[in-house]
């Protein structure tokens, strides 16, 4: 319950006549399909009068319990205890002292006026944090007349740069800029504490990307509470410090992405961006908006200005200007705020109006808008096949310009893949609890919704349709499950099975009806919908794989290996039938040859199988090691149905495989020319000792199947798939 309490101040905080709280109500209970739900609608209809009763009482008793807490805290945010890292910084009585890198290419600048107090905290943060990064510190004080100057002084390896006089924030940021020659400059507010590898962070976001202009940090208050993740600027020249006063560690506010700016309490800047466009205009002086007046610049000069969350600052907010709302302060940052939008007038054209339901698009810029991707699971690419295909999907669709919002509709957001997504500026969603509120909190900015496998689209499709009707939506079969299951229940000859089957048949034409477009992996596919959902808009995006040098040939290579996920039903089947059916012969036929079973989630009907030969390896994290030195791969898959994984990434190391028919479905690949395919037990065993022990046919198949992989499934005809998709559709 406090939660809430804390949520809804919280919204009546950015607006007090409840407008955004208006909206954020309806949206909740909108999206939410629980029984109270339902019957909270039918008491109390949307725009009907008591509705309108309701909820304005609600918002006059809010209003009143706003009122009471700015006055018992004299903030609009109440701040508690600070954390256990801020207390540790400020408990600390060491000197401060540094020992600056004579090979530093980053210079912290630190403008200083008075509060010695809080500068002295600032420091002893950076002194006891710890960075890889190496820097130097410049304070600049701006005309002290406490006992700042005399305490500066006192601190060894810092450059002290006095000012004879105060200027204000603006002219001793230029002062510090004059004096150092580093290409990374940060600046950083003497009203904060700083976290271990908060450099770091911002550090090698700039270094990766020739993009990057400027960095800024996940702002928190003493007490960890979120005071800002990245800033945004509405069409009307008001900002909002993005998710103020909500819990810091929320999926919102844990990816990096591109914003409108970032407050300069702590930013990496690129020195010659900084040199190139004039850095803070002084027109802004002596403060307000010259950060934001400088992001509008950095992009005009075709740079990007980034937000990084694993950046972590505490920032005593007000400490310098306070936070009350005198006449005077409101005054200057009016006056701002009209040069801002003056002088960019053109830009903030595209900016959203100000409002709750657009603060989702405007806090994260893209070039081509939003798209929402609806999986399973978070990828887990060394784990799947299906798992290397989506977060290349999603890798591509970054490069084409989107941004991508991932909702995860069944497992886990577990380490170090959801990392991996947020690393290409991703935002990770977990949809377990409740996915509708996360689909009615997009909805307004979404152009494209991607959405996997049967259940988790059935489940999505309606929400999207909902709250998102401008948005196309693309259903990705993954693999046709239908066609998988009826194979599976023909081999077993189950009926149930069947039924299974023909449930799937009707969903997934369902859905492939309903939606814009339909994702398929093999021309295969594409002509059994042909057939099974004439008119449909399907296209073909394959596996994504790209052909990699190939370290050893056939001499300096051994053994025989599988690789499959087994939780995939036809992994299982197909080990079970070589070692029971075909492995015997092979073995007579290569005394000394052994199996290797690789994959993740091995079940004991699979651990069982462990014989003189067989090894049962489990799951490998990295299988580039395996890849480098097996001479041979096996696929032998009864039913299925899609491409097949293991062999593509089999194919992109240059390793020959055997594999069966079903195996080779949909793909460019040749038995004869690329592979050998047999779907017999003898056949199969017999294909194995051939290619096992011919050098010269061993060699021309594996470069052969580099060919294949290539022309198949490289990147860039995966990009080249979306781009005439997503062109026809109109996004």
């Amino acid at each position: 319950m406090a939660f809430y309490v804390e949520t809804l101040t919280a919204l009546m905080q950015i607006n007090r006549t409840g407008e955004f709280l208006r909206e954020r109500f309806s949206l909740e209970l909108a999206s939410t399909g629980s029984a109270k739900a339902r019957l909270f609608r039918r008491i109390l209809p949307p725009n009907s009068l008591r509705f309108r009763i309701f909820f304005g009482t609600m918002i006059r008793t809010l209003r009143l319990y706003v009122r009471w807490t700015n006055r018992a805290s004299g903030a609009g945010i109440k701040v508690g205890k600070p954390t256990a890292e801020v207390v540790r910084i400020q408990s600390d009585t060491r000197a401060i002292t540094f020992t600056p890198s004579a090979d530093a290419d980053v210079v912290i600048i630190i403008p200083v006026y008075n509060n010695w107090s809080m500068t002295a905290t600032c420091l002893r943060s950076l002194m006891m944090t710890s960075n890889e990064t190496s820097y130097r510190v410049v304070v600049v004080d701006d005309g002290s007349t406490d006992e700042t100057p005399a305490r500066l002084a006192e601190i060894s390896g810092i450059t002290n740069l006095c000012l004879a006089e105060n200027g204000g924030f603006l002219r001793a940021v230029h002062a510090g800029f004059a004096t150092v020659t580093e290409p990374w400059v940060v600046l950083l507010n003497n009203d904060t504490v700083v976290t271990d590898g908060w450099l770091d962070a911002l550090a090698e976001m700039a270094r990766a990307d020739d993009t990057v202009g400027v960095v800024g940090a996940k702002l928190l208050f003493p007490d960890g509470v979120l005071q800002e993740a990245g800033s945004l600027i509405f069409k009307t020249g008001s900002g909002v410090n993005y998710g103020k006063g909500d819990k810091a560690d929320r999926f919102w506010y844990e990816f990096p992405r591109e914003v409108d700016y970032c407050s300069g309490a702590g930013i990496l800047i690129r020195h010659s961006v900084w040199q190139s466009t004039g850095g803070f205009d002084l027109d802004f002086a002596p403060a307000y908006y010259e950060e934001t007046d400088f992001a509008f610049a950095v992009r005009r000069a075709g740079y990007r200005v980034m937000f990084q969350p694993k950046s972590r600052i505490y920032h005593f907010e007000g400490a310098t200007y306070g936070t009350d709302e005198s006449p005077k302060k409101r005054a200057l940052m009016d006056t701002n705020r009209q040069r801002l939008m003056t002088k960019w007038a053109t830009e903030l054209e595209d900016h959203y109006e100000p409002a709750l339901r657009h603060q989702v698009g405007q806090a994260w810029r893209s070039a081509r808008g939003r798209i929402l991707v609806v999986d399973s699971n978070v990828p887990q690419t060394d784990k799947d096949s299906g798992s290397i295909r989506m977060f290349e999907i999603v890798r591509i669709l970054r490069q084409m310009g989107y941004a991508v919002s991932f909702l995860v509709m069944r497992g886990e957001c577990e380490e170090p893949y959801t990392s991996a997504l947020r690393d290409l500026e991703v935002e990770v969603l977990d949809g377990r609890a409740n996915y509708g509120p996360e689909i009615a909190r997009l909805g307004p900015v979404l152009k494209l919704a991607i959405l996997s496998r049967p259940e988790d689209a059935s489940k999505t499709e309606k929400l999207v349709r909902t709250f998102a009707p401008q948005a196309k939506i693309i259903y990705d079969t993954v693999d046709l499950h239908y066609v998988r299951e009826a194979r599976r229940a023909e081999i077993e000859n189950d009926p149930a099975i069947a039924a299974i089957a023909e449930s799937f048949r009707e969903t997934e034409l369902g859905l492939i009806e309903r939606c814009d477009a339909t994702l398929v992996v093999t021309d295969t596919e594409l002509a059994v919908l042909a057939e099974a959902a004439p008119g449909a808009d399907v296209r073909v995006v394959s596996n994504v794989h790209a052909s990699l040098p190939r370290l050893h040939g056939f001499s300096g290579r051994r053994d025989i290996m599988f690789v499959g996920n087994f939780n995939h039903l036809p992994n299982r089947d197909a080990v079970v039938w070589f070692v029971e059916e075909v492995f015997p012969r092979v073995q007579a036929a290569l005394p000394g040859v052994e199996f290797n079973v690789v994959g993740s989630h091995l079940p004991d009907q699979i651990a069982a199988l462990a014989r003189p030969g067989v090894n049962i390896v489990g799951w490998v994290q990295d299988l580039v090691p395996l890849y480098d030195s097996i001479r041979l791969v096996v696929a032998p898959l009864r039913y299925g149905a899609g491409i097949k994984g293991k062999l593509g990434e089999s194919a992109s190391h240059g390793v020959p495989f055997v594999c069966t028919t079903i195996a080779i479905e949909g793909t460019f690949m040749e038995s004869g020319r690329d592979c050998l395919a047999a779907d017999e037990a003898d056949a199969f065993a017999d294909a194995v000792i051939t290619l096992y022990g011919d050098e010269a046919t061993w060699d021309t198949m594996s470069k052969n199947v580099q060919h294949a992989i290539d022309a198949q499934c490289a990147p860039e005809v995966a990009q080249a798939a979306l781009e005439a998709l997503f062109r026809d559709l109109g996004v």
